[in-house]
């Protein structure tokens, strides 16, 4: 199929290649540029050098909209929802949601109406863009549902309810910031813009997800985590009963984490490391083997005679778990990247010391195209 010719400026190859590769826009531009690595197996895209650059440099007219630019073709369409303003205009929800920019100023510069605000409306919704990428039934749900005007009071919340209700509070506000998790809610129920917003871009992020998800069994049952599902670092430190008024998740620096609640370690595993974003103690090497085997390295410290390095290898024993979560790299076009819980593993070997280099075999086989991707992203 032929899809370079001789066209006008404003012809959209973003669009064409998005709807062959089903990657994101600016993601395209980085599989155009690298040969297109993650398409299906027997699968190609070969474009020659000048049409390479042709494509490449069309795409990277789109990258960024000018905020008037989005402002304008908002008024055009009238009041309609973020959803079908996406559809629309071919925009990514990246594009309106940023640290700076956010669906309630666009629709407030466009003249189109929306709920008023209080005191913390302005960085309430800086942090909109954390809840971008939630892709799971149970907690686009019950984030609705904390975010309705008839919510509940924390106190009149199940359990389960009110873990969902830290995980979301936590991502809203993950220095704290709140005297207790019912003042969080009463907080974040005083903003109906932002509550609007929220709920918009839930359902946005649900609708765009790609995986089925599954529950955790067992020793996990309850656990407000679903394996494929993904998620920024302070929902899973809140899910695992880590975070806290007094913990709060922006002090947490480390990649692995024991939850003593749930009788777990969990390794918060970043693929495509640099340096600077990472020490050289902490360059570990860690890569999908297969969809079902992961190499991973503990921390330089770890012994395989200490107790730590001792849980580890002998976590079936004691009937420990063991949680893996991985991201490609530190950022995405929506900031920090989200973690895809690979679910739990038991050990298969090791060798080495100091660090200890493990190979993990996964209960639920990561997605192919996960698997693809993290063979590439670890190089």
């Amino acid at each position: 199929m032929d899809f370079v010719g001789h066209q006008r400026k404003e012809f959209r190859f973003d669009v064409r290649y998005r709807a062959l590769t089903g990657t994101t826009r600016r993601g395209l531009a980085h599989q155009v540029e690298q040969g297109f690595p993650f398409l299906p197996s027997g699968s190609q895209i070969i474009l020659d050098r000048q049409t390479q650059q042709l494509v490449l440099d069309n795409i990277r007219t789109q990258l960024t909209y000018r905020w008037s630019s989005l402002v304008g073709e908002l008024r055009s369409y009238g009041d309609v929802d973020l959803a079908s303003f996406l559809r629309e205009s071919s925009v990514e929800l990246a594009d309106v949601v940023r640290s700076t920019r956010n669906w309630t100023r666009l629709r407030r510069d466009a003249g189109l109406p929306t709920r008023d605000g209080e005191s913390r409306e302005g960085a309430l919704l800086k942090r909109i863009r954390s809840v971008g990428h939630v892709d799971d039934k149970a907690r686009a749900l019950a984030y609705r549902a904390l975010l309705a005007d008839d919510a509940g009071a924390y106190a009149e919340l199940s359990p389960a309810e009110q873990s969902f209700a830290r995980m979301l509070l936590f991502s809203l506000w993950p220095g704290g910031g709140f005297a207790s998790y019912g003042s969080g809610l009463a907080s974040l129920r005083a903003e109906g813009a932002v509550r609007d917003e929220l709920r918009s871009v839930i359902d946005v992020a649900f609708d765009q997800s790609r995986h089925v998800t599954v529950e955790p069994q067992d020793g996990l049952a309850g656990l407000n985590l679903r394996i494929h599902a993904r998620y920024q670092r302070e929902e899973i430190l809140a899910a695992l009963g880590h975070a806290s008024l007094t913990r709060v998740p922006s002090v947490f620096r480390e990649g692995v984490l024991r939850s003593t609640q749930w009788d777990a370690d969990a390794f918060l595993i970043t693929l495509k490391k640099s340096d600077t974003d990472f020490s050289p103690s902490t360059m570990y090497r860690d890569y999908a083997i297969s969809p079902d085997l992961f190499h991973w390295e503990s921390q330089s410290t770890t012994s395989v005679d200490s107790p730590t390095g001792q849980r580890y290898l002998n976590h079936r024993t004691i009937g420990s778990s063991i949680l893996l979560f991985v991201r490609g790299g530190k950022t995405s076009e929506m900031g920090t990247e989200p973690y895809m819980f690979l679910g739990p593993a038991t050990y298969a070997s090791h060798t080495g010391d100091r660090p200890i280099a493990i190979t993990w075999k996964l209960d639920n086989p990561m997605p192919l195209d996960v698997y693809s991707a993290a063979r590439v992203a670890a190089g």
